[in-house]
């Protein structure tokens, strides 16, 4: 199982799979000294964080991602725990989310291992209700259990990027049979595979590979 490799530290920031689908997608550089891949793994970890660069990072992007406070408000910063992420995916718009899909950010997490000479930052995110309307249903195409954990680490001279799903089960709570059809063919597309496009677009782009 990928989460049993000893280079991946912090993987106990990603929940255990209960329910529904996973995913892994990771890549990983080897440089040729130790300084190399810390100037990597400090660029990396930017561009993990600038959610709002997301599309351009991606080689090959299929949504776009936009960074909102707690209340909702865009901002221009490093993302932060308590934010939002706005996701916008081809096709029809969540009517649960003004058009879009939103996401929180749960924690942002740091950990080092002195012993194997590696260290690791992970944000994991859920889904969520649009911040605007905090008591409403949760505007994604999967239900709350779900969580998709972003991860950089740097062991020695490699560098390693990750996106690790978990626990996605198709929202169809929620009103109205469009809004129900949506959510289902989204979700089913994602597990079929738009996700790993999608998060191996990322992934590279976030350790600055280009095919």
């Amino acid at each position: 199982m990928l989460l049993d490799d000893p280079a991946i530290v912090g993987k106990e920031e990603v929940p255990d799979q209960h329910l529904g689908n996973m995913t892994n997608d990771c890549q990983m550089i080897t440089l040729p000294t130790k300084e190399d891949a810390e100037q990597l793994f400090r660029e990396s970890l930017d561009r993990l964080l600038e959610v709002n660069n997301w599309k351009e990072t991606s080689e090959k992007p299929l949504a776009s991602f936009h960074l909102s406070d707690g209340s909702g408000r865009p901002v221009q910063r490093k993302a932060a725990p308590g934010d939002y992420i706005r996701i916008r995916l081809p096709g029809p718009g969540n009517p649960d989310g003004s058009g879009f899909d939103w996401v929180v950010i749960e924690a942002i997490t740091e950990q080092r291992n002195i012993r194997s000479d590696s260290l690791s930052v992970a944000m994991r995110v859920r889904p969520a209700p649009q911040p605007e309307k905090p008591l409403h249903r949760v505007s994604h195409f999967f239900q709350r259990y779900a969580t998709s954990t972003f991860m950089v680490v740097l062991q020695g001279r490699t560098v390693l990027a990750c996106v690790f799903g978990r626990n996605e089960v198709p929202n169809t709570n929620v009103k109205g049979l469009i809004a129900k059809l949506r959510n289902l063919i989204v979700s089913a597309t994602a597990m079929l595979g738009f996700s790993h496009f999608q998060w191996k677009s990322l992934v590279n782009g976030i350790l600055g590979i280009r095919k």
